[in-house]
């Protein structure tokens, strides 16, 4: 699955062309739109969604389980998945018997578009909970053609930021017309604007002094605040890499060397020992 990461600045977006360094993904401040594509079975443990997130499966069966044991298995074209930000799931993907591969659409939400939304929409949304961790939903005739009058503006040529969050937002208000709302960040931790600028180079070879000028601070401020979050600067980058790779492995047909040094790493061993240890598989296993 892709990585749901995205920058406060746009990035330019990418149709059918595989550059160095970047998911094959549209991007923009908004959203990530994605069709990850697999032919064998794989088991991935501890995914995190960075940002709020919608599955829909085109062919093949998933299943997500989180760290309470709660499970949902999305397998019909009839449902969709939705998925609160920062959620970790343990994820189970099987191709289809008679075609012999998964395919989905994978369609995430900045946090700038639901904040925007939120304050938008106060009133309908007042006696809405926030989705917990993840839920499916009936892809019911108007939902599905919101969502693909959405996607025919995001896939479209050279969409303007103003459509992008009109067709994106059009989703947001159908989901809570049907009793589903992502929750907005009241602020900023020091752990999201790290990973966002991780995300926008994975391949640099970042180290915390490079991260904290680039958040103009200094690199003790920097790991403190991070400590403070209970997290660190290399378990961040890492887990930025491993997200990037597993996109990569999914949406492409690049070698291991080549997704090994679009992730920053120049050893392809060393990379799939790393892939290991955070996901459980290999990223042979992937594919």
């Amino acid at each position: 699955m892709p990585n749901p990461i995205k920058s406060t600045v746009d990035i330019p977006i990418i149709n059918n062309t595989l550059l160095p360094s970047q998911v094959p993904v549209d991007h923009c401040r908004l959203f990530s739109l994605a069709h990850p594509f697999i032919q064998q079975p794989h088991q991935v443990r501890g995914f995190r969604f960075f940002e709020a997130s919608l599955l829909r499966i085109k062919s093949g069966r998933l299943q997500a389980e989180d760290e309470q044991g709660s499970s949902v298995t999305l397998e019909s074209r009839d449902r969709i998945m939705l998925i609160a930000q920062n959620t970790q799931v343990n994820v189970s993907k099987t191709p289809d018997a008679e075609n012999g591969y998964f395919q989905s659409l994978y369609l995430s939400f900045s946090s700038d578009l639901i904040a925007a939304f939120y304050r938008e929409h106060a009133p309908m949304l007042a006696a809405l909970s926030p989705l917990s961790r993840f839920k499916t939903l009936v892809l019911d005739e108007e939902l599905q053609d919101t969502l693909d009058y959405c996607l025919r503006g995001l896939e479209g040529e050279s969409p303007s930021t103003a459509l992008q969050q009109h067709r994106l937002q059009g989703v947001l208000i159908a989901l809570a017309e049907r009793g589903i709302v992502f929750m907005p960040h009241t602020g900023e931790t020091i752990s999201t604007r790290l990973t966002t600028l991780l995300a926008s180079t994975p391949e640099f070879a970042w180290t915390a002094a490079d991260a904290s000028q680039q958040l103009a601070m200094s690199e003790a401020t920097l790991r403190r605040r991070l400590a403070e979050e209970q997290t660190s600067f290399r378990e961040l980058l890492q887990d930025v890499r491993m997200h990037h790779a597993m996109a990569l492995l999914q949406t492409t047909r690049w070698s291991l060397t080549q997704i090994a040094d679009a992730c920053g790493y120049r050893a392809s061993s060393r990379f799939s020992l790393r892939f290991k240890q955070r996901f459980g598989c290999s990223p042979a296993d992937i594919r």
